[in-house]
């Protein structure tokens, strides 16, 4: 039998996230404290008593999901001894992934990710961009419904490819509001996304250079456990790939349903999802996959592994 961990992304968080964990296991509390030290501010309370209008803010939740994976990440190792041939996670999630697969250092990544939070942020003005989850379309109608709003693929994309049924679609507003009246006049459904920014989308490209810079000064060890990249749905063992594939993924597209394949091909029979919610277990569930998908967000769902 062949164990994948896959760490959710944004939108799996929730005030009060980690709490149960670290009342049963009070060693977990450890990572909370690590994430304070190496931020400077209580990312701790706001993990476990919102308010939810300040967890919700990106630069606060990508670390937040992060440290709660984690901790989580570490029950699992120490409560289940459980061993596992591959990583994977969900945008946000490949940090986790890369923690959990030992090639980034936890306070590397929790101040990581918090940047990555800031600098999406203040990519678009308030405003200017939107997301829309595109439900029951075959990709090669949404691509090229893409193309003809953006032939020059520099304002509209498919952010994420998370299952059959559902890509996401992130650009500028004007871009976004094109593209859902078209698919309205071809009866496809399309979701408007409360968020707070067109993530992995183009307008996400100004930011790389910054980011990558950030990224190079990290001490990236060596993957003690393969990853599937977002960024070409790849399995990888060789950690020098890791910058270049974080910083593709900024304004790419995350091809999740192709990683799930991917490690359906790599022999994968169970997948474990690390962290708050059960965002990465539903989307598994509606691919009918070949390989049970488990999600850990209860005290109960860690019974049943």
């Amino acid at each position: 039998m062949s164990t994948a961990l896959l760490f959710p992304g944004q939108g799996s968080q929730y005030v009060g996230m980690g709490t149960k964990w670290i009342q049963k296991y009070p060693y977990a509390k450890d990572y909370f404290d690590r994430a304070d030290k190496a931020l400077g501010f209580s990312l701790s309370k706001l993990c476990f008593e919102g308010p939810d209008t300040e967890l919700v803010k990106t630069e606060f939740t990508q670390p937040a999901i992060l440290t709660t994976s984690v901790a989580m990440f570490e029950i699992l190792k120490r409560e289940k001894n459980i061993s596992f041939s591959h990583v994977a996670g969900h945008s946000l999630g490949e940090y986790s992934a890369l923690v959990a697969a030992g090639a980034l250092n936890f306070e590397d990544a929790v101040r990581t990710v918090n940047l990555r939070g800031r600098l999406m942020q203040i990519a678009v003005p308030a405003g200017k961009g939107k997301m829309a989850a595109v439900v029951r379309c075959e990709e090669s109608t949404l691509n090229a419904e893409i193309k003809k709003v953006d032939p020059n693929g520099t304002s509209l994309s498919a952010a994420n490819y998370n299952s059959d049924d559902q890509i996401v679609i992130s650009g500028s507003a004007e871009s976004v509001d094109q593209l859902l009246a078209s698919l309205k006049e071809l009866k496809i459904k399309a979701i408007p996304l409360n968020v707070s920014a067109p993530f992995h989308s183009p307008l996400m490209t100004t930011i790389v250079p910054e980011f990558e810079q950030a990224l190079k000064k990290l001490n990236i060890s060596s993957l003690k456990t393969p990853y599937v990249a977002n960024i070409d749905a790849k399995v990888y063992a060789d950690s020098t790939v890791i910058v270049p594939n974080l910083s593709k993924q900024i304004p790419g597209s995350v091809m999740w349903k192709q990683t799930v394949a991917t490690l359906k091909n790599a022999g994968v029979t169970k997948a474990i999802e690390v962290g708050p919610g059960k965002v990465l277990g539903g989307l598994c569930a509606k691919m009918a996959v070949s390989f049970e998908c488990m999600s850990m967000d209860t005290l109960e769902d860690l019974s049943s592994i």
